[in-house]
């Protein structure tokens, strides 16, 4: 005996499930990838407002450094400008000097090193053909208006080479001097910084009875001074 059996409706159910199946993951992904496109545009909102963020600070800060730099630019210069016009206005004039020291020299006398130690002194290396003009040049410089005073260091008597003695060449003197020369610049920053105080005391003098001899009163020597 034979049996019909009609297989088309389960078919029909098997094909419907597979499609609700694919329907289903369809819409997972397209789900998946919206969420996922509306993460990636927040994000790159949120980089964008930073980034403005960043910007405007920037320029905020360049801004405020514009405004800053100007004024500490003039600051600077100003005060570079005064400490320039103080250096020239303190530095001393050396022309005068060196001028009153050569022609102190006599006329075979010549400089050999001349370096200053302090703002006011000085030391220097002078050649003589002579000794005695060693000391006759400190003589000249003692009695200079300009140098307050003046020392020897040392003579010493160069030495010759064999040449120069086979060929009777005299010895030459090199002498080493201190000087102490009148510095303006000293004065002016003394009387500056005076104090008011030892401005108005000054030294009692002597009265005349006690600084003065008397008519009869005798010196040493047994004369009377009238």
């Amino acid at each position: 005996m034979l049996v019909d059996i009609n297989l088309l409706p389960e078919k029909l159910k098997e094909r419907s499930t597979w499609l609700w199946v694919a329907i289903t993951i369809l819409a997972a992904a397209l789900i998946c990838w919206a969420v996922l496109f509306w993460l990636a545009q927040k994000n790159d909102d949120e980089a964008q407002s930073l980034q403005q963020q960043a910007f405007e600070v920037q320029k905020q800060q360049e801004d405020v450094t514009s405004q800053l730099r100007p004024s500490s630019f003039g600051q600077e210069k100003a005060q570079l400008a005064a400490t320039v016009e103080w250096l020239e206005g303190y530095q001393y004039k050396t022309v005068l000097l060196l001028q009153e020291l050569v022609y102190a020299l006599p006329e075979r006398g010549f400089f050999l090193e001349f370096t200053f130690t302090s703002p006011n002194e000085a030391t220097f290396d002078v050649q003589f053909d002579e000794v005695s003009e060693a000391a006759h040049y400190l003589t000249r410089m003692k009695a200079s208006s300009l140098i307050n005073g003046a020392t020897f260091e040392l003579v010493e008597t160069e030495e010759l080479t064999e040449e120069e003695l086979s060929a009777n060449v005299l010895p030459r003197y090199v002498a080493r001097y201190f000087v102490q020369f009148l510095d303006e610049r000293a004065q002016t920053e003394t009387d500056a910084i005076v104090e008011p105080d030892d401005a108005i005391d000054q030294p009692e003098e002597l009265p005349v009875d006690e600084a003065e001899p008397s008519e009869n009163e005798e010196t040493e020597g047994g004369g009377v001074v009238e």
